[in-house]
């Protein structure tokens, strides 16, 4: 039972598994996080409420729809991209990775089946700008830029948050397109990001936390978030959710499921967030 909520027929929230490190570049193991999650999400160690005090099981009715199956990104993208047109009727999609090379897919299912336009919150230590990353242009190092090149994001709706390992090549494509990058330094002064558009897609990298408080991912890098921080930016966002991401949880690395409860906090206070900007 997931936070205690009821799974459901009729859903206002989908579940889908994208287990997928095809292109994890340092430590692979994310394609097993979409199960470590759905364990750490169980109704038998969390009420059903956020620190908000919202009751999710009165509001949400969710489905899982397990895991994609693919064997190439190609095969991904297309996997993704059926499920999500399937199923969305104005439903919040949440997508379980997986390294943040999905994240270029769960964007391209979600806007071509919404037909909506959103910004994007990029929760990453990375920028993930790369033109692209040991000759892979899908890399999970140059998702935002193949989402922007492609025209799937406005480089001017994107807004990066807990970065502190850019490079410079990085920091200049951000500058020519608009990119807003938050630095886990600026976060330490004030854990608040107002948010300058109305919808949004929230992408949750697990290395966007310190080690200390995520050590099972594919990158660590020291000097980051706190989830104490993490989750104060998720209660001060003035946006609507239009679907989200967990990603490169790594769980052959995660020290007595540390990352994998994290993860659960993460999403159990999008959902109270979500819950109550809609009721």
């Amino acid at each position: 039972m997931f936070f205690g909520i009821p799974h459901s027929k009729t859903p206002n929230l989908y579940i889908l598994g994208v287990p997928w490190d095809g292109s994890s570049s340092y430590r692979k193991g994310s394609k097993d996080g979409p199960n470590a999650i759905r364990e750490a999400t169980s109704g038998e160690l969390y009420n059903s409420f956020s620190e908000g005090l919202v009751d999710l099981a009165k509001y949400w009715r969710y489905k899982d729809l397990g895991d994609v199956t693919a064997e190439s990104f190609e095969e991904l993208v297309n996997q993704v991209d059926d499920i999500v047109t399937a199923h969305y009727n104005g439903e919040l999609f949440l997508f379980l990775g997986g390294d943040h090379s999905i994240t270029y897919a769960t964007i391209k299912a979600i806007k071509e089946a919404s037909g909506e336009s959103f910004g994007l919150m990029y929760f990453d230590a990375h920028p993930d700008l790369y033109s692209e990353y040991d000759g892979d242009k899908y890399s999970h190092a140059c998702t935002v830029r193949r989402l922007v090149e492609e025209g799937l994001v406005r480089g001017s709706e994107v807004i990066q948050i807990g970065v502190r390992a850019p490079t410079k090549e990085q920091i200049e494509f951000a500058k020519d397109y608009g990119i807003r990058i938050i630095s886990a330094s600026e976060i330490y002064r004030s854990p608040r990001v107002r948010v300058p558009f109305e919808k949004a897609y929230l992408s949750f990298d697990m290395d966007v936390l310190d080690p200390a408080f995520a050590p099972g991912v594919g990158n660590p890098e020291p000097g980051g978030l706190t989830t104490r921080e993490l989750v104060e930016i998720i209660k001060s966002l003035n946006v609507s959710v239009i679907a989200f991401d967990i990603v490169e949880l790594n769980p052959k690395y995660d020290y007595k499921g540390i990352t994998a409860f994290a993860a659960a906090k993460i999403i159990r206070e999008v959902l109270g967030k979500v819950t109550k900007n809609v009721v």
